[in-house]
């Protein structure tokens, strides 16, 4: 039953669907090149890959909810067109995020300190650094969000969206990133120094 179930999650993203537009939908469109990439790997013993698909899961998710409040605030719509049902699921889900995004920097650390390639190990560092400040960030926007819609505050509200929308894009592009230097640098450890394990599919 755990394997079927891990089979239908994995399979039911297609790969080969057209991106969500990067302009109307840019969180989306992040989201989805994100679980491209992580869709090439076998969750089975990578931790890293699983990580960096919730992340992606969690952010469309936010961007459901971001669309939501867009409506309610634009059009007057009293329905909430998301899967969360209040403003504090949106922030559990920032912290869940923050939370995957420590698991990815904590494998890459690993993988960083048994790879022999210095100039692999730079390329993973460089990847892998500006996750830990997005992070900060994204906790910050969170808070402020919250505190807009506390208030009813349209145009905080508005500003908070645009500036999440930023972070979002830019964290789940070192996620992407950290995943593919990662991947380099198990090439180029031993399986007893490799504790991440990227089978292609």
């Amino acid at each position: 039953k755990q394997w079927y179930q891990r089979r239908v999650r994995e399979e039911e993203f297609d790969a080969n669907a057209p991106a969500p537009d990067p302009v109307e939908a840019p969180i989306e469109h992040a989201a989805f090149k994100l679980r491209q990439e992580t869709a090439k790997y076998h969750e089975e013993d990578n931790g890293m890959i699983t990580a960096a698909r919730k992340i992606a899961q969690k952010f469309q998710q936010m961007a459901k909810y971001t669309k939501g409040r867009r409506e309610i605030l634009e059009l007057g719509s009293t329905e909430e067109k998301s899967e969360f049902s209040s403003m504090t699921d949106m922030i559990t889900t920032c912290k869940e995020i923050i939370a995957l995004t420590k698991q990815i920097q904590k494998h890459a650390d690993l993988i960083s300190k048994n790879c022999p390639d210095k100039r692999l190990v730079m390329s993973l560092s460089n990847s892998m650094e500006p996750m830990g400040m997005l992070s900060q960030q994204l906790n910050i926007i969170a808070s402020v969000k919250a505190a807009a819609c506390g208030k009813y505050d349209e145009s905080a509200e508005v500003e908070a969206d645009e500036m999440l929308t930023i972070n979002a894009q830019n964290l789940m592009k070192s996620v992407r990133d950290t995943v593919r230097a990662s991947e380099s640098c198990s090439v180029k450890i031993d399986s007893a120094g490799n504790n991440l394990k990227f089978k292609r599919r």
